[in-house]
């Protein structure tokens, strides 16, 4: 009894293929829910592209599925997943007019909601992540009243952010630039586009508009997770103990068990007493 179950722990330790893995990647669910996450990002996307003063440059997507963090042997959680699959877009615009009048119209575009807000729907006062911050920011021109700088602007909602050039302001500040895409054997899969509408550069765009605006997207606005698609840990191993069972329960039928207990009372996988239980 005591073999059987060491070979089944040890069955259900090992980690399955890279392999394995991808072919779970690339699966039917796999790439419905992927086609999902790249749909709502995209419908975001334009939704801003809409909000007038701001013209779409270009578009860079990452998705990607890896295998979890492996935590050294002095941290005591493990990932409750054997691969995640993610998808983040970074989305730029060239802005030709008041920043102050986009920040508006963005407001009003309702693509989300920006910042902390009270029970009636009003941004807080001086929260950090609304339009309301933003404003007084550059009505302010960055300075608080004794003259210190402001903390810089971004508007935030849950897996989304929009940030800006600010050129004139007491701390200047660019919006990145998309990072290169991951190389090709990167993680178990990836895959890394840009879709531009226009041959401009960056560079080119910011000399041609003055500003830039970017809007970064990852994970779902509806949750907190950035994962489109898990494979949970142990999702293989149902399969590994359906093999063990029969081993199992002839090692337990020969060294005896108590009678069978009545229908009510919780059973193992044996149909037998569960242990420590009434």
């Amino acid at each position: 009894m005591a073999f059987a179950l060491v070979g089944l722990k040890a069955a259900c330790s090992r980690e399955p293929s890279d392999k394995k893995l991808r072919a779970q990647a690339t699966s039917s669910e796999a790439q419905s829910r992927r086609a999902a996450e790249e749909q709502r990002q995209t419908a975001l996307i334009q939704r801003l592209a809409a909000v007038d003063g701001l013209e779409h440059v270009l578009t860079r997507f990452v998705d990607s599925c890896v295998r979890p963090y492996k935590r050294s042997v002095f941290e005591n959680r493990s990932s409750p997943y054997l691969m995640t699959c993610s998808m983040r877009a970074v989305a730029y615009f060239g802005v030709h007019d008041d920043m102050a009048n986009v920040l508006r119209r963005i407001r009003e575009a309702h693509i989300a909601t920006w910042g902390p807000q009270d029970g009636e729907g009003r941004d807080l006062p001086q929260a950090a992540g609304t339009v309301t911050y933003a404003l007084s920011y550059h009505r302010a021109r960055g300075r608080a009243p004794d003259g210190s700088p402001m903390p810089a602007p971004t508007l935030e909602a849950t897996g989304l952010r929009i940030d800006w050039d600010r050129t004139t302001t007491p701390v200047p500040h660019r919006v990145a630039d998309p990072t290169p895409c991951p190389p090709p054997e990167f993680g178990l899969y990836q895959h890394c586009s840009t879709i531009s509408e226009t041959p401009k550069s960056l560079a080119a765009a910011r000399a041609h508009y003055g500003t830039l605006l970017s809007f970064t997207l990852s994970g779902s606005s509806a949750s907190s997770t950035d994962n489109y698609f898990t494979v949970p840990a142990g999702s293989d191993h149902p399969a590994i103990a359906a093999r063990m069972r029969p081993l199992i329960c002839s090692i337990r039928s020969r060294i005896g068990r108590r009678p069978s207990p009545p229908v009510t009372s919780p059973v193992d996988v044996c149909g037998q007493p569960a242990a420590g239980r009434p």
